[in-house]
């Protein structure tokens, strides 16, 4: 009896292997791939140099000299390429057409990028993809990456798109010139120049995913929304760095003013509601949309966009803004997180950006019913050399108006 109970359980234990085997090769999602529509750009003159012990990119002629050109970004946020086949096929689709047909010198991801279990697959194909498109890539982590127990953790995934030859993310740690581990995954920055020598930086900030008991309990007080304000923030750790790293880039340029940056960060600063609030003076959500380019007493303005639901940021305020202010470099910060906000607004001289959200299977406006169309697309930044910048938004509904009754149906 024992001797067949053994070969029962052993049994038992090698079919449970085996399924297991099968789930894990037959359930993870990937997606619908058209080749015909990856086409790399000839003309890309986009060159990466390690330039003080920073990564650079440059933009040369045909001579290999380099040019004083703007540098087009173009992001996407939220892209949330999850278990949904149909969904996930469009998302993935219209990133490939719009970096094929923008022709970008750098495209980032602003977080939220690669969700849901089992999704080692779809980590990696979009690293394939982008590989394939020939443009340098960048991103920062979302709250929604490795944020369940089938999930790849935050540290694999930023291990296997930092492998890639055309991705810019650093997987190394950081540390504060005092010694002190920088908090997070992927906290880097990377310089664009021009003939003359850095024109920008652009700092990727891990803005974590939700806080931990501990700080909810330490932070309760502060809490404005109990429903939202567990998300996560820039820890003291990444602060000191960012403040090093501006006032580093400076010395080793020869600078006695900072270097302009813009910070990519995929939850919202808290100023991102106070300074709405404050310019519109609305502290409940409407879908009132806000008088733009009209300063208020403290010269502070809405550009562009609307807020839509909530403002879910951290419940706690870390204190990164004001060490912006102080440092004297950021003058654009960008987020995503929110699916249905799209505001742009200027507050205490820097502007605080939501990029355009991009992915299908996220909640979107069409699903919550206030309009007909969804906002997916992306966000176009043109970072000039005499360190001016512009912002367009640009929705693949306008881009694609064919296609859209097709995606409603998805709903």
């Amino acid at each position: 009896m024992k001797k067949v109970l053994k070969v029962c359980l052993i049994a038992l234990i090698c079919v449970i292997v085996t399924a297991g085997v099968i789930c894990m090769i037959v359930l993870p999602v990937s997606f619908k791939v058209d080749k015909n529509l990856i086409k790399k750009y000839p003309d890309y003159n986009v060159s990466v140099e390690k330039r003080d012990g920073y990564t650079t990119l440059v933009k040369k002629d045909a001579s290999g000299n380099v040019t004083d050109e703007a540098f087009k970004v173009i992001a996407f946020t939220d892209t949330h390429l999850d278990a949904n086949k149909e969904k996930g096929n469009y998302t993935l689709e219209y990133i490939i057409r719009n970096v094929v047909n923008e022709k970008p010198d750098l495209v980032i991801f602003v977080g939220d990028n690669i969700t849901g279990g089992l999704n080692g697959r779809r980590t990696r194909q979009l690293a394939r993809t982008m590989e394939k498109l020939g443009v340098y890539w960048d991103l920062v982590l979302g709250n929604h990456e490795g944020d369940n127990v089938w999930s790849i953790s935050r540290k694999k995934m930023v291990k296997i798109f930092s492998s890639c030859d055309h991705c810019l993310l650093e997987a190394d740690k950081k540390y504060t010139s005092d010694g002190e581990l920088v908090w997070g995954y992927g906290n880097h920055v990377i310089n664009l120049a021009d003939s003359k020598g850095v024109t920008r930086s652009l700092f990727f900030i891990d803005g974590g995913a939700y806080m931990t008991e501990e700080d909810q309990k330490e932070y309760d007080a502060e809490y404005e929304d109990k429903g939202c304000n567990c998300y996560d923030y820039v820890k003291e750790s990444q602060i000191r760095w960012y403040e090093e790293a501006v006032s580093d880039i400076a010395k080793k340029n020869g600078r006695t003013e900072p270097v302009a940056s813009v910070v990519f960060d995929h939850i919202a600063l808290p100023e991102y509601r106070i300074a709405y609030e404050k310019i519109t003076g609305e502290t409940a959500v409407t879908q009132n949309v806000p008088a733009y380019n009209v300063k208020d007493e403290d010269g502070d303005f809405m550009i562009m966009g609307q807020r839509r639901e909530t403002i879910c940021c951290s419940g706690h305020n870390s204190g990164f803004f004001d060490a912006i202010l102080k440092a004297g470099s950021t003058d654009l910060v960008v987020c995503g997180h929110d699916h249905v906000n799209d505001f742009v607004l200027s507050y205490k001289g820097v502007t605080l950006a939501y990029n355009v959200p991009s992915g299908y299977s996220s909640y979107n406006l069409y699903t919550k019913k206030l309009s007909d169309t969804l906002i997916r697309g992306f966000s176009r930044y043109t970072f000039n050399a005499d360190g001016s910048f512009k912002i367009e938004q640009i929705h693949n509904a306008d881009l694609y108006p064919d296609a859209q009754d097709e995606i409603k149906k998805l709903y």
